[in-house]
């Protein structure tokens, strides 16, 4: 797929940010954790059944709940990515051909990119990075993690310098937001050119 561009971090270096402001500048985009969570939540039921897990009020997963499990367990992490990742690539990739149809860039969100060999050859990968503990400082703070809950997940992925070096973009985010913004336009408007 010559239009699309897989965007990818490690946890809390900015890719939803940089989504948001490829968005502002006109381009679509897609998200791998808005589709994994439509399907956890339709599948609610039968994953609380699976995890011996309690749904809210509103028959939801709790997902802190969940992540908590998952970070904390392997074989659990596994069979829960064994039941969804087949799931959303399938959702995923009928998105992807829908929009490359159009015959316009447009950006797909995947925080596991390089974990996965699915994604590979259907178009350029794009790195958000922020050194570890850049990112570390910056996860404790948005979701009121302990640094030893921080670093588990930070370690459940890939080292940020090996993605840094298998990307074919990499976008630095170790500054003020706007220095960031101003790095993620310069290089949307390359693409353009």
């Amino acid at each position: 797929m010559k239009n699309a561009y897989f965007v990818s971090a490690s946890i809390a270096c900015g890719k939803s940010s940089f989504i948001k402001i490829a968005n502002e500048l006109g381009f679509k985009s897609l998200s791998a954790d808005t589709i994994s969570n439509d399907i956890l939540q339709n599948n609610a039921a039968l994953l609380a059944e699976l995890f011996s897990l309690n749904l809210d009020k509103e028959g939801k997963i709790d997902k802190k709940i969940l992540a908590n499990l998952i970070f904390n367990d392997k074989e659990t992490k596994e069979k829960l990515e064994n039941f969804m990742h087949p799931k959303i690539r399938e959702e995923l990739f009928e998105k992807m051909q829908i929009l490359e149809q159009k015959g316009r860039i447009f950006f797909v969100e995947i925080p596991l990119f390089f974990e996965s060999d699915f994604y590979k050859n259907l178009g350029k990968s794009v790195l958000i990075y922020a050194p570890k503990n850049l990112s570390l400082q910056r996860l404790m703070q948005r979701d009121g993690l302990n640094k030893e809950e921080a670093l588990k997940r930070i370690e459940a992925q890939m080292d940020i310098e090996k993605k840094r070096e298998m990307a074919d973009f990499v976008i630095e985010n170790t500054g003020s937001y706007e220095e960031f913004r101003q790095n993620c336009v310069k290089f949307i408007k390359s693409l353009k050119e």
